[in-house]
């Protein structure tokens, strides 16, 4: 198989391991361009409470309305993969009142067809606060996946390796997690039944319950759970073995994969058409609520810390331009579909 995101996701894979997106400590005065703002703010949260992308908005705008002084209420508006929350946030005028809490799907589904805002010219990019890694994780009690109390990914592969859909995956319909578990599939020649869902609580429980064998996530997104022993990780999508877990094997440096790893992420954007000054004043905001104490302590307890998961303005805009173009060239490769005209 070809390497992954060669080009710009490769880029962010460079900076995240490198350190490239940490920032400077600033000071935003609480009083924005014309006294903006001047009543509450709302984030528009694309998935599920208790959710990743959940837990990222309460945690950034805690900081972010004490440097304002300024009220923001998040609203969950969740289904369709992370889609049927783009119709209110489109419908809002774009003032900056209205912000859009989103991650990586925006410029998959933009190429895929399903979506019509355009993440290049139809949002301004204000920040990306989580850059996270993907790792596959067991039941903490499934012995057997178990060796001498550790997950045995070998095992986790021979038993795939039993026969078609022998394997059960608990997963999210996103390219970004369809197109890894693809490659992983591909690599250890087994073929496995996917069941997906979009509620992080079903998700999680699935494996967690006994009823599916493996859930693919994101760490910080099960920390607790992995805590409590009621999940194991027991593959690290990733080029090399991570130091939070450092008995989990990695896709990389145990079996051999020369593969760049999608990663997700998550970020703020506002409409585009937003004044400039709020535009950039509430990109300093956010700069400066992600390196809050607060904030730093949420980073540190969810496993945000593996990999940098700063990336200002400048960053986030290159990074959903570059995206696009990478994604039409995966599909492409797949033999996806993309829409017409790209």
């Amino acid at each position: 198989m070809k390497k992954f995101l060669k080009n710009a996701l490769l880029a962010v894979l460079a900076s995240a391991m490198s350190g490239f997106g940490l920032i400077a400590s600033t000071s935003v005065s609480a009083a924005g361009p014309d006294g903006y703002p001047n009543r509450p703010i709302t984030v528009i949260c694309c998935y599920g409470k208790g959710g990743g992308s959940d837990q990222a908005v309460d945690a950034i705008v805690g900081p972010a309305a004490k440097i304002m002084n300024a009220k923001i209420n998040k609203i969950n508006i969740t289904g369709g993969g992370g889609l049927n929350c783009l119709p209110e946030f489109l419908q809002a005028p774009a003032d900056g009142y209205t912000l859009l809490q989103h991650i990586d799907t925006l410029p998959s589904r933009y190429v895929e067809g399903r979506i019509d805002l355009n993440p290049v010219t139809d949002v301004e990019s204000l920040v990306i606060m989580n850059v996270a890694p993907t790792m596959l994780f067991i039941n903490g009690e499934d012995e057997k996946f178990i060796t001498d109390g550790k997950a045995d990914w070998d095992k986790v592969v021979a038993y795939a390796q039993q026969g078609e859909g022998n394997l059960t995956v608990s997963n999210i319909n996103i390219p970004m997690e369809l197109v890894s578990m693809a490659v992983v599939e591909k690599h250890f020649g087994f073929k496995s039944k996917q069941v997906l869902t979009g509620k992080s609580a079903e998700r999680f429980g699935a494996v967690i319950g006994g009823q599916l064998d493996v859930l693919m996530e994101q760490p910080g997104d099960v920390s607790k759970y992995v805590e409590a022993g009621q999940l194991k990780p027991v593959l690290a999508l990733w080029p090399t073995r991570f130091d939070n877990f450092p008995d989990v094997k990695a896709l990389g440096a145990d079996y051999g994969l020369d593969w760049d790893p999608l990663l997700r992420f998550r970020g703020m954007f506002v409409k585009q058409g937003t004044p400039p000054e709020i535009v950039e004043y509430l990109a300093e905001v956010f700069a400066e609520a992600y390196n809050s104490e607060e904030h730093q302590d949420f980073v540190k307890r969810k496993s945000l810390d593996i990999v940098d998961s700063f990336r200002s303005r400048a960053d986030t805009t290159k990074i959903i331009e570059d995206s696009v173009d990478v994604y039409i060239n995966e599909f492409r490769e797949l033999g996806l579909p993309i829409r017409e005209g790209l």
